[in-house]
């Protein structure tokens, strides 16, 4: 376990792996630990990160600090504390939004980008989970460990930062990034309405490419983690261009 105080809080993370800095952040459900397969499987290739934000898993909850804009700062202080110039993300819900508006915001920072279940607008989450006083309710009971760490939140965190992004239109974002960007979601998220998602299937655009990973819900780097993780490997770790990048079939060896 390791920590590091900014702002006056103490922010929690976990690191493995050497080579250039990878940084996943997680979303309104849980914390870093639903990223553990994730950063095993690119520690080959880089020293992955993975921090509890503010109100979340076993970082501060003393003060309210929950809205979008205070995620993005907590990046920009947790880059700044370990010294890492430019990094590649991979964010969660949340996590997704928060990593979208910094590339927009500091493209010189970020090399490349995976955002997972991004709710493009903030009209996409969901109703009932802004008003839900269990969120776990949304967690599939397969993944005991997410369901535990979902629990460690802070229900204000849930709230402020989910009302804070109610609003929030990430198109232009989008259309003004230079990072090169891959949006990956499920065709039955329960979240996040993906009708949103699926019209981006046709945006012409050179550094933006959106990918179903169909069966899964909201947490496809848990329910399908050897094609989402491949694909993370293809993508950041091997350079495969984003028009030949797509989710392929397991191979499985057929038994007598």
């Amino acid at each position: 376990m390791s920590a590091i105080v900014i702002d006056g809080g103490l922010i929690h993370y976990e690191s493995i792996g050497r080579g250039r800095p990878l940084i996943f952040l997680h979303g309104w459900l849980g914390s870093w630990r639903y990223w553990m397969n994730s950063m095993e499987e690119l520690s080959a290739y880089f020293r992955t990160y993975a921090l509890d934000m503010w109100g979340f898993g076993d970082s501060d909850k003393t003060f309210e600090r929950y809205r979008l804009l205070d995620y993005i700062n907590l990046l920009t202080s947790f880059m700044d504390e370990l010294g890492i110039q430019r990094v590649s993300l991979v964010g969660h819900s949340l996590g997704a939004m928060v990593a979208v508006r910094f590339a927009s915001r500091y493209p010189e920072r970020v090399e490349k980008m995976v955002a997972v279940s991004l709710p493009l607008v903030g009209k996409a989450i969901n109703s009932s989970f802004f008003k839900s006083n269990s969120v776990v309710k949304f967690i599939p009971s397969r993944y005991p460990e997410v369901i535990r760490e979902a629990r460690k939140a802070n229900p204000r965190a849930i709230q402020v930062s989910a009302n804070s992004v109610r609003d929030l239109d990430l198109r232009l974002d989008l259309f003004r990034l230079q990072t090169p960007t891959v949006i990956i979601y499920g065709d039955r998220d329960s979240v996040v309405d993906v009708s949103y998602l699926n019209a981006l299937k046709d945006l012409k655009s050179s550094v933006v490419k959106a990918l179903c990973l169909r069966g899964t819900q909201h947490f496809p780097m848990l329910e399908e983690s050897g094609k989402f993780n491949r694909l993370l490997k293809e993508f950041l770790a091997l350079g495969v261009g984003l028009d030949k990048l797509d989710f392929k079939q397991e191979w499985r060896r057929k038994l007598r």
